[in-house]
């Protein structure tokens, strides 16, 4: 029997609570608890950030005891982050994640949802960075009655043998989990993050110092490094998170900052639905700014070039922003290559009508001007008329 999700409420978000993880030589089941609460009353959870891929749902949980289809990628995550909530104490017990806990088939839960992302990230104890599944070598069946969790030897929890990060890490510099749009968010309001490879796991201060070491770069100087466009530029993308991230977990640095700006910093970032070039900022945009672009922004009943119209009338009315067809790295962030599309696309900025009250409010202050226009002008022939009927001694009432 298919899972089918019960409506969220406005201020609502889902968990998933590992229950058991059953395996046989020829099939696996991971069953999952649904959890719906309020956001400000949700229990302690990991938020889980990773790449969707592009195969199909090919592998199948448990959902309330209903089956629920998720790609290859994600059912890896799920086995060992489920693994480690059922057996580590220092776990959290519940899961969040977008493929799951939200209808992915319902347009306004969706838009609803991702409009409040950043904090579903933000208020999570931890996040989970998943970079999928490390080299394995075979290893012995486990059982762990307390747990419920039976491991046999398979192809997907097999241990890797004197596994050391470093071996990896130029390969992992080089994830397409780090190419994401929706990563920046993930990981920048992250309280604090865990990086996940197969069942290994590093807290961010050690992972971003393998990637110091395997990159050659200083931190301490790394703003002042030369190398780093260039390295960005050529796939070193985990760099681009470790220049925006401070270094201390504890110490987050939470400024907002221009949509703009944004756009350009992450232009080399990929998404597979272009709307999320710009979906996937906004949890980042400056406050004032963030108010004005959510009366339009997240959803995705949009089409593209709506999204991006709305994004160049933003940035060109509201923050004053000079583009044009030549304006390379905000267009390259937009997924704009063609300077006639470019071009097409400031035609219609230039028409849009950004703020929906202004136009009203100019049309009342003219039409307020012209009526009082008109009163001044009737009051100055009446006060006329009036004197001139007054030389012939009339007295106007």
């Amino acid at each position: 029997m298919a899972f089918e999700y019960e409506p969220l409420g406005p201020r609502q978000l889902r968990l998933l609570r590992p229950v058991t993880i059953h395996n046989t030589a020829d099939s696996s089941v991971i069953s999952f608890e649904i959890l719906t609460v309020d956001r400000s009353r949700a229990p302690q959870y990991c938020a889980i950030s990773y790449t969707w891929g592009d195969e199909d749902e090919t592998e199948t949980i448990q959902l309330d005891k209903q089956d629920f289809r998720v790609r290859g990628n994600l059912w890896s995550c799920l086995y060992h982050l489920g693994l480690s909530a059922l057996t580590s104490r220092t776990s959290s017990r519940y899961l969040w994640v977008d493929a799951v806990c939200i209808d992915q088939t319902n347009t306004s839960e969706k838009n609803a949802q991702v409009r409040v992302m950043d904090e579903i990230y933000r208020n999570a104890s931890y996040v989970s960075i998943w970079l999928g599944s490390a080299p394995r070598v075979e290893a012995p069946d486990v059982w762990l009655p307390q747990h419920r969790v039976y491991v046999p030897a398979r192809r997907f929890i097999r241990r890797t043998s004197n596994f050391q990060w470093m071996d990896h890490i130029e390969a992992l510099i080089d994830h397409p989990y780090w190419s994401r749009y929706w990563v920046i968010q993930e990981c920048l309001l992250a309280q604090s993050l865990q990086v996940h490879y197969g069942e290994h796991v590093a807290p961010w201060a050690y992972f971003r110092d393998y990637l110091r070491y395997g990159t050659g770069i200083d931190l301490p100087s790394i703003l002042q490094d030369s190398r780093v466009p260039e390295m960005i530029d050529s796939g070193k993308r985990g760099l681009a998170l470790l220049l925006a991230r401070p270094p201390n977990d504890m110490d987050i640095a939470r400024q907002q900052r221009p949509l703009e700006e944004l756009i350009e910093h992450h232009r080399h970032s990929q998404c597979k639905d272009p709307r999320d070039r710009v979906f996937a900022l906004l949890g980042l945009v400056e406050v004032v700014e963030r108010r004005n672009l959510e009366r339009f922004f997240p959803d995705y009943s949009l089409s593209v070039d709506r999204v991006l119209v709305i994004t160049l009338a933003h940035l060109r009315q509201m923050c004053a922003v000079p583009i044009t067809i030549d304006s390379d790295k905000l267009f390259q962030g937009l997924g704009v290559e063609s300077k006639e599309r470019r071009a097409r696309l400031l035609a219609e900025a230039e028409c849009f009508d950004y703020f929906p009250g202004q136009a009203v409010r100019t049309a009342l202050v003219r039409s307020l001007a012209a009526h009082y226009a008109v009163v001044v002008e009737r009051r100055e022939r009446r006060e006329r008329w009036t004197r001139w009927l007054s030389m012939f001694g009339c007295v106007v009432m």
